[in-house]
């Protein structure tokens, strides 16, 4: 069974709370899981089925410094089904930070770095979420968080990555604190949520969910670590 598509009507199929079968998220069939499936997904910490696994999970797990931000990203994908509720989530819990701005969140704190970036969004795109890490300059550098992409923000220039071709996630830590970094050279970090670790794995799930929102038939992704 291919695990991605229902037999039936070619829908998205997603595993089950109990790893035991697939349910397709449009018509509801489920099926129940073949041994080379169950072998696939016995390992699997994650319920969605988007992933190739090539991290040390067990010692991410295991270890405080790196659990803080994984135990996050691994939990909001296994309890919201969608990316609205994540938001929902990230507004109602994790946005109680000076350096944090949304849409009607320290809005006025955003200005000058939308007005810069919103020539380039497309007519359905807006911005989820900006992390200022402007040390002596405000609201001129950091990492905006659209619906579609994450714009990676310097005083003179900026770096982008769209959602859904994001191929790698890797989980790291260098200079004493943990990295989240996104794309085919990991040159893409959005670790600079400064020490809110849960929401720096909520942005990395959330980016996941409209990676599949939006295209439900891409690549898997590739979750991976610099841990040695």
């Amino acid at each position: 069974m291919e695990l991605n598509k229902c037999p039936n009507c070619s829908g998205k199929l997603e595993l089950a709370a109990n790893r035991r079968r697939m349910v397709c998220t449009y018509c509801g069939s489920e099926f129940t899981l073949d041994d080379t499936t169950r072998q696939e997904v016995a390992d699997a910490p994650i319920f969605k089925d988007w992933f190739i696994y090539d991290w040390n999970y067990d010692l991410l797990k295991d270890d405080p410094k790196y659990n803080v931000f994984v135990a996050p990203f691994v939990r909001t994908l296994n309890e919201y089904d969608s990316s609205d509720k994540i938001v929902q989530y990230m507004r109602d819990y994790l946005m109680n930070f000076e350096e944090l701005s949304a849409p009607g969140i320290r809005e006025n704190k955003m200005r000058d770095i939308e007005k810069r970036l919103s020539g380039t969004f497309a007519p359905d795109e807006h911005i989820i979420l900006y992390n200022d890490d402007g040390i002596f300059v405000h609201g001129k550098t950091g990492v905006v968080l659209t619906n579609k992409r994450t714009f990676f923000v310097e005083k003179k220039s900026y770096k982008e990555i769209s959602h859904v071709t994001v191929p790698y996630i890797l989980f790291g830590y260098s200079v004493g604190l943990p990295e989240i970094k996104l794309g085919e050279q990991y040159a893409h970090n959005i670790s600079t949520f400064n020490s809110h670790y849960e929401l720096m794995g909520t942005v990395a799930a959330l980016i996941c969910v409209y990676a599949f929102e939006q295209r439900p038939d891409r690549p898997k992704i590739k979750l991976t670590n610099s841990v040695k």
